[in-house]
């Protein structure tokens, strides 16, 4: 499964059709071999109802194609919700130059698969922040093959205690020319109208610098998420 979660899915449409097409071929080969049998049989035994063959024929076809828009449909569901996509990477290093709670953050982009320009920001505080906008579907629109829209609006620092954010100075980039979108805002006015979208809102992800590691961000159905690597980060070619 975690496998087919990761294939392309014209990819998993030819392997379908694919098997289905191999099923075919099997049953009427069997139904082939059952007639000569009963060819060669029949003054010996009564020759089988053509009825009853056929309904049965028709039946055991029936089973197939169920089986397979059955094992279509459960991989089509694991696919849509455990789906991540890649949407950006980010490298921390110590910098002590800037003072005590700073350090560089080094946010590259991944927009439609494309890796933008690495881009580096002087972060104050103790953790890092990302996030921006996101609209999560229902479970049905996922499954039909609607991926979360989403939109990165924003870098900034973060202290572990409520205090710190009150009385130490933070940081915040926007990554976007307008952060207040009338787009975005008139999505979170209908969000809650729409049978067909389960939440629009702002999500945001946070973490400890952890510096000689790096970390990829993905997007969800649900929203952003992190994951953490050790070692410096190797550009993939693209």
């Amino acid at each position: 499964m975690d496998r087919l979660a990761h294939l392309d899915s014209k990819v998993f449409l030819i392997g379908l059709f694919i098997a289905t097409f191999l099923l075919a071929w099997l049953l009427t080969a069997i139904l082939s071999q059952s007639k000569k049998v009963a060819q060669i049989a029949k003054e010996k035994v009564k020759p089988p109802n053509k009825r009853s063959l056929g309904f049965f024929s028709t039946l055991l076809l029936f089973l197939i194609v169920a089986t397979v828009l059955l094992i279509f449909a459960v991989t089509r569901v694991y696919v849509s919700f455990s789906s991540h996509e890649k949407v950006a990477i980010v490298e921390c290093y110590y910098r002590p130059d800037f003072g005590e709670n700073a350090f560089e953050v080094v946010l590259t982009q991944i927009v439609n698969g494309k890796y933008k320009e690495p881009e580096s920001y002087i972060i104050r505080g103790q953790d890092w922040s990302l996030g921006g906008d996101i609209l999560e579907w229902q479970s049905f629109m996922n499954v039909l093959g609607l991926k979360s829209m989403y939109r990165l609006t924003r870098l900034q620092g973060r202290y572990e205690d409520a205090d710190d954010e009150m009385s130490q100075g933070l940081t915040a980039y926007a990554l976007v020319e307008e952060e207040k979108s009338e787009f975005w805002e008139k999505l979170y006015d209908f969000a809650v109208k729409l049978p067909i979208i389960k939440s629009a809102h702002k999500n945001f992800v946070a973490a400890h610098p952890f510096f000689g590691d790096y970390f990829e961000i993905y997007v969800t159905p649900t929203g952003y998420t992190l994951e953490r690597f050790e070692g410096n980060y190797k550009k993939e070619s693209k």
